[in-house]
């Protein structure tokens, strides 16, 4: 298994660090989990060849986790791609990203390509070829109930455990406490998210050297000399936060 990160940036990207999005190949699938604003960019600063995705999973509809999908259909269809595509959504957001994308004059059968949307829900999914991806709902979205609810909208954010034999990468995608992550981070790649849990939590994941531990969706303040940073090292004595990097690609 390889992931490459094309986004470990938060909803704020930088020059650094583009929105969340990370190509991931496992046996012979090759595919996104996430497509963020800067997603095209990102894959072709990363060489990413478009064609050879076959999936794009999407774990929460912010826009740092999903607006960059006309991007990148549109780019799939400009350079003639024929190959079919599918696009996994939240299972309550199917039919608005249908009507997103049919507002942009993207029509699957006006395409050079045919692509399905597809409803994410909790559970396993065996892509085959050995891949199976596991989706556990997260409570990140929580916050934001009583207001989606008066318009009839179901909140639902997901984090993602990816198998390979026994390789196994866990995405954590945006949480609201670490603690979701706990019982998931034991063997195989963790990515967490760094901006939304509580700094003590990212200070004690940091603290316990565990080999296999990265942090994503890095803000401004967890860079070098910013605010959070200090406060780490100044609080909480972590010096050093094992963060991946835009470009990176970890084998397993």
């Amino acid at each position: 298994m390889k992931i490459t990160v094309l986004g470990s940036g938060s909803a704020f990207s930088s020059p650094r660090r583009f929105n969340s999005c990370y190509f991931v190949e496992s046996g012979s699938r090759k595919f996104l989990l996430d497509c963020g604003s800067d997603a095209m960019r990102a894959m072709q600063k990363a060489a990413i060849d478009f064609f050879s995705v076959d999936s794009i999973f999407i774990t929460h509809m912010h826009a740092d986790h999903s607006a960059g999908l006309p991007g990148v259909l549109t780019a799939m269809h400009v350079m003639g791609r024929k190959e079919p595509l599918k696009v996994y959504l939240p299972y309550t957001q199917t039919e608005f990203a249908g009507l997103w994308l049919a507002n942009m004059f993207i029509f699957a059968e006006k395409w050079s390509f045919g692509f399905s949307l597809i409803p994410l829900k909790s559970g396993k999914l065996n892509l085959g070829d050995g891949a199976e991806l596991q989706f556990i709902e997260t409570k990140h979205l929580e916050k934001y109930s009583e207001q989606a609810e008066r318009l009839g909208i179901v909140a639902v954010s997901f984090a993602v455990i990816v198998r390979e034999g026994g390789k196994r990468f866990y995405f954590s995608s945006d949480l609201s406490s670490l603690k979701e992550a706990a019982q998931h981070i034991a063997g195989g790649v963790s990515f967490l998210e760094a901006t939304h849990p509580p700094l003590e939590e990212v200070a004690a994941v940091s603290g316990n050297n565990e080999a296999g531990i990265y942090f994503t969706h890095i803000p401004m303040e967890l860079e070098d000399g910013g605010e959070w940073r200090e406060k780490l090292d100044g609080k909480f004595g972590i010096k050093r936060l094992n963060s991946v990097y835009d470009g990176q690609v970890i084998v397993l």
